[in-house]
Formats: C-alpha cells, sequence, structure tokens
C-alpha cells in the first residue's frame, strides 16, 4: 500500500514533461515499471497513480453498471483521456496537452501525496481552493471525526 504525502512545486517544461520527486518515485517499487497512470481527478486536478493502483482503481470503473448510461459516461470520461507515463532517466513524466488544459496547468505545477496516488494542481487553483473549503472549525470537527 502506498502512503504520498507532502508537497512540492515543479515546472511543466516546453515538451509538457513533469519532474516526479525523487520521494515519490522511490516509494513505487519495482513492480510498478516506473510509471504513474495519469487522469482526471476531482476539483479540475489530476491524479497520478502507481500503475499497480490504477489497476484496482481501473477494476472498480469497469464495475459500474455499463446499461446505465451515467455509468458508461463516466467511464469514457475518465478512460478516454488516461495515460500511462514512464518516467525518463530524469524522472519526468509526459503530461498531455488535454489533461494540462483540463487541470488549467500552464507552468508551474503543485504536486502533492494524496495516500495512495498523487495530485497535480494549478497553485492558484489550489490556494483559491485551501482558502474557501473550511474553517478552523470545521477542521477540528473533521479532526475529531477520526481522532486526528
Amino acid at each position: 500500500m502506498y502512503s504520498f504525502s507532502g508537497s512540492f512545486t515543479y515546472l511543466i517544461d516546453q515538451k509538457s514533461r513533469l519532474n516526479i520527486p525523487a520521494k515519490f518515485r522511490k516509494e513505487l517499487g519495482p513492480e510498478n515499471d516506473d510509471t504513474f497512470v495519469i487522469s482526471k481527478g476531482f476539483d479540475t486536478c489530476l491524479y497520478a497513480y502507481p500503475s499497480t493502483e490504477w489497476q484496482r482503481v481501473q477494476s472498480e470503473l469497469m464495475s459500474l453498471n455499463k446499461i446505465k448510461s451515467k455509468h458508461r459516461n463516466f467511464i469514457r470520461s475518465i478512460l478516454r483521456y488516461t495515460i500511462h507515463s514512464k518516467f525518463d532517466r530524469q524522472g519526468r513524466v509526459q503530461i498531455p496537452d488535454t489533461l494540462l488544459d483540463y487541470a488549467e496547468i500552464e507552468k508551474e505545477v503543485e504536486i502533492i501525496g494524496f495516500g495512495t496516488k498523487l495530485e497535480l494542481w494549478n497553485p492558484k487553483k489550489l490556494q483559491d481552493i485551501d482558502d474557501n473549503s473550511f474553517d478552523s472549525e470545521d477542521f477540528e470537527d473533521l479532526a475529531n471525526d477520526i481522532s486526528f
């Protein structure tokens, strides 16, 4: 099981490549073949899954009832933009422009460890969410729910 945590700010280069921090790359293990699976995420960020974790997610996706159009459309909207991206020698992954556009990522990227996956954010959008998501009382209530 993966336990990604922490936050790093990196830049997308002119060829739409992003350097994944060594801390996160080391956590992958050989079973992932130096590969992250990158897909659309919630709140207009991108998710980057280790390939073995993606297999679990994809299995759950495919268990949805494909007779229901809402389920088919959801599966389609995720899978059509999902890519497998293997690190190059410098630890960079290629991210297609369609995904960068979806997340409104231009140059700077905030890479956040989020348990079993990474989130890739436009830093300004992430700051807006941080500023408007909850106050200190909400934080205490949520922390109390899990005995934090």
